[in-house]
C-alpha cells in the first residue's frame, strides 16, 4: 500500500511539474511585484515576522510581501495542491523529506545555481548539505536552511542517584547496564527511544558511525547496523524500554519523563519550559547533558527550510527575499522570541548561545544544542523517496521489536526495500 501511494503521488507530480509553460513575471495592480511567502504555523510571531517584512519592503520599495501562514498538519496537502497550480507562492517553509520529492521531480530551484560561495557558506555546512540531493553526479540544493532543533539528553538527578549513577549513561554499551539498575533500584524506564516514527532507526545508525549509503547511493547499512538492532531488540524484550516504544511519538517519552516514570529524555533543549511547567518537581531535579550518545560525529537536528518553486513568477526576488529572512539577524531575532537555534554560523556564535556556565538549566541547554551543531562533521544524506524510506524502515524495526524478524535478517529485508525505492525514483517510476 505504503509503495502504491508513493507511485500514485509520483504520477501526479510528474504530471503537474513535467508539464506547463514557463511562468510570466505579473505584478500587482499597484504595479509592486508580489512576493508570497507561506510558514507553517508561526502566527505566534507575527509581530516578529510583521517587522522583517516592512524592513525588506522599506529595503526593496518595488516589492510587497503577501504572507500566508498554513496549519502545521496541512502544510504538506496544501503545499503539493498549489504546486500542482500555475499560481505558486514563491517562497515557501517545508521540511527537508517532503522537499526532496519536490527537488526529485525538478519542481524546486536548484540554489547552487542562484547563491553566491560566500552566501552559502554562511549556512551551518551539516545544514546546507541536510537540504540537498545528489543527481546524476550534480548537488542540487533544494532549500536554504532556517530554524533549527537539536536534541540534548535531559536526566533526572534523584532517579540517577537511586541506580548508583552520577551521570547518564553516555553510550550504547552502557546503556543496558545503566537500565537493569534504573529498573531494579527505582522501577524506572532508562529512556524511551523513538526508533520506529520517521525513519529515526537511520539516524542512530548515523550516530554510531555506520555507513548508510555507499557512493553509488544505494543504502548499506544492514550488516554494520544490525548489532544495534539488537541491543534495541534485548532492551524490549527485557521491559527495559516503554512497550509503547513500538507505537507511540516524542510526545510519550516527554510524558513519561514528566511522570517520573523515565529518567532520561533525549529531546530538543525547548522542552524543558515544557517540563517546567507541567512538572516542577521532576524540573527541580533535571540536569542537562549532551546528544546521546556522546561523541558522535553526526549531531541529530530536526530543520525547516525556505524553498523556491520553479514555477515562481519573481525567482530571483523569492531568492533575494529567502536570503534576507534566513541571514544572521533575522535568525537570531527569531531564535531570541522562540525555542529554536539558527542555522547560521554567525548567529550560532552571538553570545547568547555561548552560556555553558549559565546557573539556567535552559540557557546551558541552549548553549550545549548551539555548541553540537557548530561541532557536528557529518550531515545526514535526504533521499527523493525520503518519507517512504522512513515508512519501510519503520516497518521492519517493529517487526524485529515484536520478535517476528531477527535484527539482521529486518534489516536486510529494509535495505533492500530502501534500495528498491532509490532505484525507483532514479527511473522516475
Amino acid at each position: 500500500m505504503i509503495r502504491l501511494l508513493g507511485t500514485f503521488l509520483i504520477a501526479l507530480m510528474m504530471l503537474a511539474f513535467g508539464i506547463g509553460c514557463k511562468p510570466q513575471p505579473a505584478k500587482a495592480p499597484d504595479g509592486k511585484i508580489e512576493i508570497e511567502f507561506w510558514t507553517l504555523q508561526l502566527m505566534d510571531f507575527k509581530d516578529l515576522l510583521g517587522d522583517m517584512f516592512a524592513e525588506y519592503e522599506k529595503a526593496h520599495p518595488n516589492v510587497r510581501i503577501k504572507w500566508v501562514d498554513v496549519p502545521f498538519s496541512e502544510g504538506e496537502k496544501r503545499t503539493l495542491t498549489v504546486m500542482m497550480s500555475d499560481d505558486v507562492p514563491d517562497v515557501v517553509n517545508l521540511n527537508p523529506d517532503f522537499s526532496a520529492i519536490l527537488a526529485s521531480r525538478n519542481a524546486l530551484l536548484n540554489l547552487n545555481e542562484w547563491v553566491t560561495s560566500e552566501q552559502r557558506e554562511s549556512y551551518l555546512p551539516v545544514a546546507w548539505q541536510t537540504a540537498t540531493l545528489k543527481q546524476s553526479g550534480k548537488q542540487n540544493t533544494f532549500g536554504f536552511p532556517w530554524y533549527i532543533t537539536s536534541s540534548v539528553t535531559l536526566y533526572n538527578t534523584q532517579l540517577l542517584k537511586k541506580a548508583g549513577l552520577s551521570q547518564p549513561p553516555g553510550s550504547y554499551k552502557d546503556i543496558i547496564d545503566a537500565a537493569v539498575a534504573l529498573k531494579k533500584s527505582a522501577n524506572v524506564y532508562a529512556l524511551m527511544p523513538v526508533i520506529a516514527e520517521r525513519g529515526n532507526f537511520l539516524k542512530e545508525l548515523k550516530k554510531n558511525g555506520v555507513r548508510l549509503y555507499d557512493d553509488t547511493g544505494r543504502a548499506v547499512f544492514a550488516r554494520e547496523g544490525s548489532p544495534l538492532l539488537q541491543r534495541f531488540v534485548e532492551l524490549y524484550k527485557r521491559d527495559l524500554i516503554p512497550a509503547e516504544t513500538l507505537t507511540e511519538s516524542h510526545r510519550a517519552a516527554v510524558d513519561r519523563y514528566q511522570s517520573g516514570t523515565l529518567a532520561m529524555l533525549l529531546s530538543g533543549a525547548n522542552f524543558l519550559n515544557i517540563v517546567k511547567e507541567n512538572a516542577p518537581v521532576v524540573f527541580k531535579e533535571t540536569q542537562v547533558a549532551p546528544q546521546f550518545p556522546k561523541n558522535s560525529l553526526y549531531k541529530d537536528f530536526s530543520m525547516m527550510i525556505l524553498v523556491v518553486p520553479k514555477k515562481s513568477k519573481h525567482p530571483k526576488e523569492a531568492v533575494d527575499f529567502a536570503l534576507f529572512v534566513t541571514n544572521k539577524l533575522n535568525q537570531l531575532k527569531l531564535a531570541q522570541a522562540a525555542p529554536v537555534l539558527p542555522s547560521v554560523n554567525a548567529a550560532l556564535e552571538d553570545s547568547y548561545f555561548q552560556k555553558s556556565k549559565s546557573a539556567d538549566i535552559i540557557e546551558r541547554a541552549r548553549s550545549i544544542s548551539a555548541g553540537q551543531l557548530l561541532s557536528a562533521k557529518e550531515a545526514y544524506q535526504i533521499q527523493p523517496g525520503q518519507q517512504e524510506i522512513n515508512a519501510v524502515v519503520d516497518h521492519h524495526v517493529q517487526l524485529a521489536l515484536l520478535g517476528k524478524l531477527l535484527p539482521a535478517e529486518a534489516l536486510l529485508k529494509a535495505e533492500k526495500a530502501v534500495n528498491d525505492i532509490i532505484e525507483s525514483n532514479r527511473s522516475g517510476l
